[in-house]
Protein backbone atom coordinates (compact mmCIF):
# COMPACT_ATOMS: atom_id res chain seq x y z
CA UNK A 1 0.00 0.00 0.00
CA UNK A 2 1.17 3.71 -0.94
CA UNK A 3 2.66 5.03 2.07
CA UNK A 4 2.78 9.42 2.75
CA UNK A 5 5.95 10.13 4.15
CA UNK A 6 6.99 13.95 5.89
CA UNK A 7 10.32 14.48 5.67
CA UNK A 8 10.88 18.19 7.96
CA UNK A 9 13.97 20.05 7.88
CA UNK A 10 14.94 23.39 8.56
CA UNK A 11 16.48 24.41 4.84
CA UNK A 12 17.49 22.92 1.78
CA UNK A 13 21.43 24.15 1.87
CA UNK A 14 24.16 22.02 1.56
CA UNK A 15 24.76 20.35 4.20
CA UNK A 16 24.31 16.59 5.25
CA UNK A 17 21.13 16.53 6.87
CA UNK A 18 19.43 18.18 3.72
CA UNK A 19 20.91 15.74 1.45
CA UNK A 20 20.04 13.32 3.64
CA UNK A 21 16.16 13.96 3.01
CA UNK A 22 16.84 14.47 -0.27
CA UNK A 23 17.84 11.01 -0.74
CA UNK A 24 15.84 9.28 1.48
CA UNK A 25 12.69 10.82 -0.36
CA UNK A 26 13.78 10.03 -3.96
CA UNK A 27 14.52 6.32 -2.00
CA UNK A 28 10.99 6.50 -0.62
CA UNK A 29 9.46 7.43 -4.29
CA UNK A 30 11.42 4.78 -5.96
CA UNK A 31 10.04 2.58 -4.07
CA UNK A 32 6.69 3.66 -4.78
CA UNK A 33 5.75 6.19 -2.14
CA UNK A 34 4.86 9.58 -1.62
CA UNK A 35 7.29 11.31 -0.04
CA UNK A 36 7.22 15.38 0.64
CA UNK A 37 9.63 17.87 1.93
CA UNK A 38 8.18 20.52 4.35
CA UNK A 39 11.02 23.32 5.11
CA UNK A 40 11.01 25.92 7.36
CA UNK A 41 13.55 28.65 6.22
CA UNK A 42 12.76 29.28 2.45
CA UNK A 43 16.84 28.72 1.53
CA UNK A 44 17.05 26.17 -1.48
CA UNK A 45 20.62 25.47 -2.64
CA UNK A 46 20.06 21.47 -3.65
CA UNK A 47 18.52 19.90 -6.63
CA UNK A 48 15.58 18.65 -5.82
CA UNK A 49 14.95 15.09 -7.55
CA UNK A 50 11.90 14.43 -9.55
CA UNK A 51 8.76 13.62 -7.74
CA UNK A 52 10.07 15.13 -4.70
CA UNK A 53 6.97 17.62 -3.56
CA UNK A 54 8.39 20.49 -1.43
CA UNK A 55 5.95 23.02 0.98
CA UNK A 56 7.15 26.27 3.05
CA UNK A 57 6.35 26.05 6.51
CA UNK A 58 6.93 29.89 7.50
CA UNK A 59 8.72 29.50 10.81
CA UNK A 60 10.07 32.62 11.14
CA UNK A 61 6.24 34.32 12.56
CA UNK A 62 6.91 32.50 15.16
CA UNK A 63 10.08 33.17 16.44
CA UNK A 64 9.04 36.09 18.46
CA UNK A 65 6.56 33.69 21.01
CA UNK A 66 8.52 33.52 24.24
CA UNK A 67 10.51 30.03 23.80
CA UNK A 68 9.05 28.09 26.51
CA UNK A 69 5.39 28.70 24.44
CA UNK A 70 6.75 28.94 21.16
CA UNK A 71 7.39 25.13 20.73
CA UNK A 72 3.93 23.93 21.56
CA UNK A 73 1.96 26.92 19.62
CA UNK A 74 3.89 26.11 16.33
CA UNK A 75 3.72 22.17 16.59
CA UNK A 76 -0.05 22.53 16.65
CA UNK A 77 0.27 25.03 13.55
CA UNK A 78 3.09 22.70 11.61
CA UNK A 79 0.12 19.61 12.00
CA UNK A 80 -2.52 21.64 10.56
CA UNK A 81 -0.35 22.78 7.73
CA UNK A 82 0.88 19.18 6.78
CA UNK A 83 -3.01 18.01 7.49
CA UNK A 84 -4.26 20.61 4.94
CA UNK A 85 -1.21 20.60 2.49
CA UNK A 86 -0.10 16.85 2.39
CA UNK A 87 -2.91 15.08 4.08
CA UNK A 88 -2.47 12.43 7.47
CA UNK A 89 0.96 11.28 6.81
CA UNK A 90 2.13 7.34 7.72
CA UNK A 91 5.60 8.92 8.96
CA UNK A 92 7.21 11.81 10.03
CA UNK A 93 10.95 12.66 10.15
CA UNK A 94 12.09 15.91 11.75
CA UNK A 95 15.85 16.48 11.32
CA UNK A 96 18.35 18.83 13.33
CA UNK A 97 17.11 20.59 16.32
CA UNK A 98 15.10 23.51 15.78
CA UNK A 99 12.73 21.50 13.82
CA UNK A 100 12.74 18.45 16.88
CA UNK A 101 12.46 21.31 19.05
CA UNK A 102 8.61 21.79 17.38
CA UNK A 103 8.25 18.25 15.98
CA UNK A 104 8.86 16.77 19.96
CA UNK A 105 5.00 18.51 20.55
CA UNK A 106 3.84 16.91 17.23
CA UNK A 107 0.36 15.32 17.30
CA UNK A 108 0.92 13.54 13.89
CA UNK A 109 1.02 9.57 13.82
CA UNK A 110 4.32 8.08 13.61
CA UNK A 111 6.97 11.10 14.36
CA UNK A 112 10.66 10.29 14.23
CA UNK A 113 13.77 12.45 15.17
CA UNK A 114 16.39 11.79 13.34
CA UNK A 115 19.55 12.37 15.05
CA UNK A 116 22.63 13.15 12.73
CA UNK A 117 25.68 13.84 14.89
CA UNK A 118 27.28 12.20 18.14
CA UNK A 119 25.20 14.62 20.66
CA UNK A 120 27.54 14.60 23.32
CA UNK A 121 30.10 16.12 21.21
CA UNK A 122 28.09 18.15 18.83
CA UNK A 123 27.24 20.06 22.24
CA UNK A 124 30.29 19.66 24.08
CA UNK A 125 30.20 22.02 26.90
CA UNK A 126 26.69 22.99 26.53
CA UNK A 127 25.61 19.91 27.13
CA UNK A 128 24.97 20.28 31.07
CA UNK A 129 23.76 23.63 30.78
CA UNK A 130 21.03 22.57 27.80
CA UNK A 131 20.24 18.95 28.93
CA UNK A 132 16.86 19.28 30.87
CA UNK A 133 15.82 21.24 27.38
CA UNK A 134 17.43 18.33 24.95
CA UNK A 135 16.34 15.32 27.25
CA UNK A 136 12.61 16.70 26.91
CA UNK A 137 12.76 17.27 23.34
CA UNK A 138 14.93 13.65 22.64
CA UNK A 139 12.40 11.46 25.29
CA UNK A 140 9.41 12.93 23.79
CA UNK A 141 9.55 10.46 20.62
CA UNK A 142 10.94 7.66 18.97
CA UNK A 143 14.79 8.72 17.51
CA UNK A 144 16.87 6.86 14.48
CA UNK A 145 20.52 7.66 14.86
CA UNK A 146 22.66 7.84 11.36
CA UNK A 147 25.06 5.00 12.92
CA UNK A 148 25.50 2.97 15.63
CA UNK A 149 27.97 5.39 17.39
CA UNK A 150 25.65 7.86 17.33
CA UNK A 151 22.84 5.54 18.89
CA UNK A 152 25.56 4.84 21.57
CA UNK A 153 26.28 8.29 22.53
CA UNK A 154 22.82 9.46 22.81
CA UNK A 155 21.88 6.42 24.91
CA UNK A 156 24.84 7.34 27.00
CA UNK A 157 23.44 11.30 27.12
CA UNK A 158 19.71 10.50 28.16
CA UNK A 159 19.70 7.37 29.30
CA UNK A 160 17.82 3.77 28.91
CA UNK A 161 14.39 5.62 28.90
CA UNK A 162 15.88 6.16 24.98
CA UNK A 163 13.75 5.02 22.37
CA UNK A 164 16.49 4.48 19.30
CA UNK A 165 17.45 2.61 16.66
CA UNK A 166 19.94 2.99 14.19
CA UNK A 167 19.47 3.42 10.39
CA UNK A 168 22.16 4.59 8.00
CA UNK A 169 21.83 7.29 5.82
CA UNK A 170 21.55 6.09 2.38
CA UNK A 171 23.83 7.22 -0.69
CA UNK A 172 22.10 7.22 -4.35
CA UNK A 173 25.15 5.76 -6.10
CA UNK A 174 23.44 6.03 -9.32
CA UNK A 175 22.90 10.06 -8.88
CA UNK A 176 26.44 10.92 -7.34
CA UNK A 177 27.73 9.28 -10.41
CA UNK A 178 25.62 11.17 -13.24
CA UNK A 179 25.67 14.39 -11.37
CA UNK A 180 29.78 13.76 -10.88
CA UNK A 181 29.73 13.86 -14.24
CA UNK A 182 28.38 17.59 -14.88
CA UNK A 183 31.70 18.96 -15.55
CA UNK A 184 35.35 18.67 -14.79
CA UNK A 185 36.97 21.04 -12.04
CA UNK A 186 39.51 23.31 -13.41
CA UNK A 187 42.34 21.77 -11.54
CA UNK A 188 45.00 20.08 -13.02
CA UNK A 189 45.08 16.24 -11.12
CA UNK A 190 46.15 14.63 -8.94
CA UNK A 191 44.94 16.70 -6.25
CA UNK A 192 43.43 16.04 -2.98
CA UNK A 193 40.05 16.98 -1.81
CA UNK A 194 38.10 18.01 1.14
CA UNK A 195 34.15 19.02 1.14
CA UNK A 196 33.01 20.10 4.09
CA UNK A 197 31.74 23.30 5.97
CA UNK A 198 34.53 25.49 7.78
CA UNK A 199 33.50 24.34 11.22
CA UNK A 200 34.99 23.74 14.37
CA UNK A 201 34.02 19.99 13.94
CA UNK A 202 35.32 19.59 10.98
CA UNK A 203 39.25 20.86 12.24
CA UNK A 204 40.70 21.79 8.70
CA UNK A 205 43.69 23.41 10.70
CA UNK A 206 44.69 19.96 11.16
CA UNK A 207 44.52 18.60 8.09
CA UNK A 208 45.96 21.77 6.36
CA UNK A 209 48.84 21.34 8.92
CA UNK A 210 49.05 17.75 8.26
CA UNK A 211 49.58 18.63 4.55
CA UNK A 212 51.88 20.89 5.16
CA UNK A 213 53.89 18.55 6.85
CA UNK A 214 53.57 15.87 4.71
CA UNK A 215 54.90 18.38 1.59
CA UNK A 216 52.76 16.35 -1.41
CA UNK A 217 53.65 17.23 -4.90
CA UNK A 218 49.75 16.50 -5.44
CA UNK A 219 47.11 20.31 -4.16
CA UNK A 220 45.02 20.25 -1.64
CA UNK A 221 41.76 21.55 -2.71
CA UNK A 222 38.94 22.46 0.13
CA UNK A 223 35.71 22.70 -0.85
CA UNK A 224 32.83 24.50 1.09
CA UNK A 225 32.30 27.91 2.95
CA UNK A 226 31.87 28.52 6.86
CA UNK A 227 32.73 30.32 9.80
CA UNK A 228 36.07 29.27 10.01
CA UNK A 229 37.36 29.88 6.16
CA UNK A 230 38.99 32.95 6.48
CA UNK A 231 41.03 31.24 9.62
CA UNK A 232 41.38 28.12 7.62
CA UNK A 233 42.84 30.87 4.69
CA UNK A 234 44.79 32.92 7.11
CA UNK A 235 46.93 29.14 8.06
CA UNK A 236 47.90 28.15 4.71
CA UNK A 237 49.56 31.89 4.21
CA UNK A 238 51.23 31.51 7.83
CA UNK A 239 52.63 28.26 6.43
CA UNK A 240 53.40 29.42 3.17
CA UNK A 241 51.34 26.95 1.07
CA UNK A 242 49.26 29.37 -0.60
CA UNK A 243 50.50 28.04 -4.21
CA UNK A 244 49.15 24.20 -3.26
CA UNK A 245 45.75 24.98 -1.70
CA UNK A 246 42.17 26.12 -3.44
CA UNK A 247 39.97 27.30 -1.65
CA UNK A 248 36.68 27.04 -4.20
CA UNK A 249 34.03 28.05 -1.97
CA UNK A 250 30.65 26.87 -1.77
CA UNK A 251 29.67 24.46 -4.93
CA UNK A 252 26.17 22.80 -5.14
CA UNK A 253 27.63 20.43 -6.89
CA UNK A 254 30.80 19.07 -5.11
CA UNK A 255 31.05 15.43 -7.01
CA UNK A 256 33.21 16.60 -9.65
CA UNK A 257 35.49 17.48 -7.70
CA UNK A 258 35.35 14.23 -5.70
CA UNK A 259 35.55 12.01 -8.76
CA UNK A 260 38.62 13.34 -10.05
CA UNK A 261 40.26 13.62 -6.61
CA UNK A 262 43.20 10.87 -6.14
CA UNK A 263 41.68 10.49 -2.70
CA UNK A 264 39.94 12.45 -0.17
CA UNK A 265 40.82 13.47 3.09
CA UNK A 266 38.31 14.04 6.31
CA UNK A 267 39.60 15.73 9.61
CA UNK A 268 36.59 15.53 11.85
CA UNK A 269 36.79 15.26 15.16
CA UNK A 270 33.70 13.81 15.40
CA UNK A 271 30.37 13.14 13.05
CA UNK A 272 27.21 11.23 12.66
CA UNK A 273 27.95 9.09 9.67
CA UNK A 274 30.14 11.16 7.12
CA UNK A 275 28.37 11.43 4.18
CA UNK A 276 30.85 12.37 2.28
CA UNK A 277 33.36 9.19 2.94
CA UNK A 278 30.17 7.28 1.33
CA UNK A 279 29.66 9.67 -1.85
CA UNK A 280 33.31 9.39 -2.39
CA UNK A 281 33.89 5.88 -2.30
CA UNK A 282 30.43 5.81 -4.98
CA UNK A 283 32.76 8.04 -7.03
CA UNK A 284 35.77 5.32 -6.88
CA UNK A 285 37.72 7.54 -4.99
CA UNK A 286 39.89 6.46 -1.52
CA UNK A 287 39.10 7.93 1.60
CA UNK A 288 41.59 8.59 4.94
CA UNK A 289 39.26 9.80 7.59
CA UNK A 290 40.20 10.52 11.51
CA UNK A 291 38.72 7.86 13.48
CA UNK A 292 36.46 10.06 15.07
CA UNK A 293 32.92 9.09 16.76
CA UNK A 294 31.05 8.33 14.97
CA UNK A 295 30.58 6.33 11.61
CA UNK A 296 33.99 6.38 9.31
CA UNK A 297 35.26 3.17 11.75
CA UNK A 298 31.45 1.80 10.57
CA UNK A 299 32.18 2.16 6.74
CA UNK A 300 36.51 1.81 6.58
CA UNK A 301 38.99 -0.22 7.63
CA UNK A 302 41.32 0.29 9.91
CA UNK A 303 44.11 1.07 7.57
CA UNK A 304 41.76 4.41 6.29
CA UNK A 305 41.88 5.41 9.75
CA UNK A 306 43.78 7.91 11.90
CA UNK A 307 43.13 9.39 15.44
CA UNK A 308 41.84 12.33 15.56
CA UNK A 309 43.87 15.45 15.84
CA UNK A 310 47.05 13.16 15.11
CA UNK A 311 48.56 15.84 12.95
CA UNK A 312 51.66 13.15 12.27
CA UNK A 313 49.42 10.18 11.88
CA UNK A 314 47.20 12.25 9.44
CA UNK A 315 50.56 13.74 7.53
CA UNK A 316 52.08 10.24 7.47
CA UNK A 317 48.56 8.48 6.07
CA UNK A 318 48.45 11.39 3.15
CA UNK A 319 52.19 11.00 2.34
CA UNK A 320 51.88 7.28 2.09
CA UNK A 321 48.79 7.91 -0.43
CA UNK A 322 50.47 9.90 -1.90
CA UNK A 323 52.91 7.77 -3.12
CA UNK A 324 50.28 4.72 -3.94
CA UNK A 325 49.06 4.51 -7.63
CA UNK A 326 46.61 1.53 -6.44
CA UNK A 327 44.52 3.01 -3.85
CA UNK A 328 41.62 0.58 -4.05
CA UNK A 329 38.23 2.35 -2.73
CA UNK A 330 36.34 0.32 0.19
CA UNK A 331 32.94 -1.16 -1.60
CA UNK A 332 29.87 -0.19 -0.55
CA UNK A 333 27.40 -2.48 1.42
CA UNK A 334 24.24 -2.55 0.89
CA UNK A 335 23.13 -1.15 4.03
CA UNK A 336 24.09 2.47 2.77
CA UNK A 337 21.42 2.45 -0.38
CA UNK A 338 18.71 4.01 -0.46
CA UNK A 339 16.12 1.19 -1.60
CA UNK A 340 17.45 -0.46 1.72
CA UNK A 341 17.34 2.91 4.06
CA UNK A 342 13.72 2.81 2.42
CA UNK A 343 12.31 -0.42 3.70
CA UNK A 344 13.96 0.29 6.84
CA UNK A 345 12.61 3.38 7.32
CA UNK A 346 8.95 2.13 6.30
CA UNK A 347 9.51 -0.77 9.18
CA UNK A 348 8.41 2.15 11.83
CA UNK A 349 5.32 2.99 10.72
CA UNK A 350 2.69 1.45 13.40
Amino acid sequence: MKKTIVLAIFTLQGNGAERFALTLAKGLIDAGHEAHIVYFKNIIDLPIPEGVKLHFFDYQKYRAIPKFMRSGIAAKAFDKFVLKNIGTPDLVLSNLLPVDFILSKSQLPNVHLVIHNTTSLEYGERLEGMRKELTKIYLAKPCVAVSQGVEKDFIEVFGRKSKITTIYNPIDVKQVVSTANEYVPDIDPPYIVNVGKFKQQKRHDVLIKAYAKANVQEKLVLVGTGELLEASQRLVKELGIEDKVVFTGFKKNPYPYMKHAKFMVLSSDFEGLGLVILESLALGTPVISTDCPSGPNEILPSDCLVKPGDISALSDKISAYSQQTDNNPVRLDRKFLPDYAASQYLDLII
